[in-house]
Formats: structure tokens, sequence, C-alpha cells
């Protein structure tokens, strides 16, 4: 792999100089300094033999992990956004034959090879927006074959294209016409330690009608016992009890907080390995009157992560960048460094992918060339994507 340097970028997210040079060695990021300060480090020669690309008019961010997706699916339902704007409720889609169990049934439908290639596909789209790690949850098969199909594809995604994929084990809801006790019983003793070969992550939805806090417990305790890393959905439209419960298991992060009683954001606060990721396009898309409760938890800015929630029927978003723009619109959040640290930094410590998410030395070289005057315009101007390069692993790709 050929070392690179980026020259005098116009700035550099993290970083108050202006007009600093990132040297890349190896697909790491060696140092950032001026650039007379690089020539001394790596060598006049060194130098001499490096690709070197000017960045002047560019801006540099970290590159996005986008922690939260459903980005493996099959089939699509956009006929339920309007659905929605015109007042439709989720039971009266699921009574039109829509809702999850729509995807559901297309998923298990679909083959290995339409699957790669749908996820393949997104993919793509997600990397020219700038995302080089993502989270991908299983939960469309609802069944052990289908569910073991999904994390097959995810696992392979990862092998395959150049993004990083995080692979995660849902448990989303109990399939239509399944015997409830059944079906617990065959996630905990067969799903759960099965699939730790293929996830290592372990989420579940805590909802009202969907599971409740006496299952989900039980589940999260499985999941731990084999091995897994836990992430929760919780608090979207009803408060169960899952930030409590989250605090007494050892959950890593929690997602949607749309309803956040105070005692439940102080025990957040306190809890200082417990992270909180937030969806501003799944409100958006779903015409919520709900607002995630990204406010009460201002006191914790290094466990605040945003993420784009994409998916076939409640967030059809894919843009990082997007994504922020409508966080401030949604949660009215006034500073863009808080912006850009919650699709990049904290998301990765969170995810314990410490090795990137910040330009610094010693960090993957998964880097995003903007051509944009500042870093308060990367929300600013979120949807029009103003991506010039994305670097990979100190590989330069072309938008």
């Amino acid at each position: 792999m050929k070392d690179l340097l980026l020259k005098n970028v116009k700035r550099i997210h993290g970083h108050a100089s202006r007009n600093l040079s990132i040297f890349i060695r190896n697909g790491t990021i060696e140092a950032v300094a001026p650039l007379d300060e690089i020539r001394r480090i790596a060598g006049e020669s060194a130098i001499g033999q490096t690709d070197a690309l000017d960045c002047a008019d560019l801006i540099a961010l970290p590159g996005f992990v986008d922690s939260h997706t459903h980005l493996l699916f099959a089939g699509t339902r956009e006929d339920e956004f309007y659905l929605r704007a015109s007042g439709a409720d989720y039971l009266e889609i699921l009574k039109r034959g829509g809702g999850i169990h729509r995807t559901v049934e297309a998923v298990r439908k679909a083959s290995e090879e339409e699957l790669l290639r749908n996820g393949l596909s997104w993919l793509d789209r997600a990397f020219s927006f700038g995302t080089t790690t993502i989270e991908i949850k299983s939960g469309y098969g609802l069944d052990l074959e289908t569910e073991r199909k999904m994390l097959k594809v995810i696992r392979k995604l990862n092998d395959i294209h150049p993004v990083d994929v995080v692979p995660t084990f849902l448990v989303h809801t109990v399939p239509r016409g399944s015997d409830r006790g059944t079906y617990m019983d065959s996630v905990a003793e067969g799903m759960i330690p099965e699939f730790r070969e293929y996830a290592e992550w372990f989420d579940l939805y805590l909802e009202k009608d969907v599971f409740s806090l006496e299952e989900a417990g039980s589940l999260i305790r499985k999941a731990q016992a084999s091995g897994y890393r836990i992430g929760l959905h919780t608090n979207q439209a009803h408060d169960l009890g899952g930030i409590t419960l989250a605090v007494e298991t050892g959950v890593r992060h929690v997602d949607h907080l749309e309803v956040l009683k105070p005692e439940d954001a102080d025990r957040l606060l306190r809890t200082k390995d417990l992270y909180a990721v937030f969806l501003p396009s799944a409100e958006i898309h779903t015409f919520s009157e709900r607002i995630g409760q990204i406010r009460r938890l201002k006191g914790m800015p290094d466990r605040i992560v945003l993420s784009t929630d994409f998916n076939p029927g409640t967030s059809p978003l894919l843009s990082p960048a997007a994504a922020m723009a409508m966080a401030v619109w949604r949660y009215r959040i006034d500073d863009a460094d808080f912006l850009v640290d919650a699709f990049t930094s904290n998301p990765g410590d969170m995810l314990f992918l410490s090795d990137r998410g910040r330009i610094k030395p010693g960090t993957k070289a998964d880097v995003i060339l903007l051509a944009l005057d500042n870093i308060a315009q990367v929300p600013y101007f979120g949807t029009v994507c103003p991506i010039r390069h994305v670097l990979k692993n100190g590989m330069l790709i072309e938008r």
C-alpha cells in the first residue's frame, strides 16, 4: 500500500490549527502537522515517493460510524410513508398488510445471493455518503433459518466490501401465528447460542406489545452468557423500564429514547459506560410527535450518538450528514462539532472501535474530504453531500 499525503487541508475536525497536512502510511495516520514538520517526521526522500493530494480547498472529517442500521432487507415499503402522512397508525398499516411482517415475508423468500446484491448496493451508497464503518442488524427473519441466512450474508458483506461491518443479531418481534412461549424458547436455546458465531452484538426491541421487561431481561442475560455485547431498542413510544434494565444488566447502548423520565436521564448521566443513540430520521419518517430526549443528556456529550436507522419501513435514509441536519431541526442542536462527534468518535468508542472516528496519529486512515469552508457547513449542507473523496484504510476513492 503506497503512502499518501493530504497537503494543507483547510480545516480538520478536532484540530484548531488551519492548513495542516495528514501523512498516511500503511493505512494508518502517522502524522497530522504543518507540511514542513511532516517532511521532517517522514523524511524528504519518503515524501518525494509519496502520492500527494492538494486539499487547500477541502475540509477533513473522520469516516462516519453509522452504529444503528437495518441495511439488509428485501422489498420496499414506500406506500407506508404516505399512509402515515394521511394519518394511518401502525395498527392500521399492519391491517393493510404492511409493517415489519411485510419485510419479513420478502426476506424469507429472498435467496442469499439476492440479499447479498441488495446489501452491496446499499453499502456502496453508504460509502459514497462517507460511512466507513456500519452496524447491520438481522431481525427480518424471525426464525432460525432466515436469521442465520441474514447473518451469513452480513458476514460476507464485511468480507468483500471496503466498509467495515459490525454484525448484530436482533430479536425484532414475535412472528405472526407463533406460540409466544415456544418462540421465546427457540430464541434463548437455539438462536442466541448458535448465532454467536456470526454476530458480536445482540439487540432487542423492548416496546409495548412486542417484548415485556421480563422477557427482555431474560434474553439479554442469556445473550451475555453467550458472549455478546448488548444494545437495546427502548423508550421509543412507551417507557417500560428499559433504562433501569440497561443499567442493571450492563447494556452498552440504549437507542431511540423518545420518552425519558428525568430520573432515567439521571441514571444515564451517572452510568459512565452507557451510551445513548438518537435516530432523528426515524422520528421524522414516522411523523412522531415525540422527540428524542437528547437535550436532557447534554451532560454526557462523549456518550451521545447519532445514527441513520436505515431501514425500509421507518427510516429510508443513508446519509449521516442529512441525519445531522435532521438533528438540528429536531433537537435544536447548535454545535456542529458535537454533531460530527456523535457520528464519528462517540459511536467508535461505543462499539469498542477506538482505532477510528478521529483524525490523529495511530488511527485508521478513514477520512472524508469535503468541498466546504468549515465544519459548521457539514450539517448546514447536509442534504447536498459535497463529498469529494472518501479514504478507507488510506485508499483514496473518488466520489
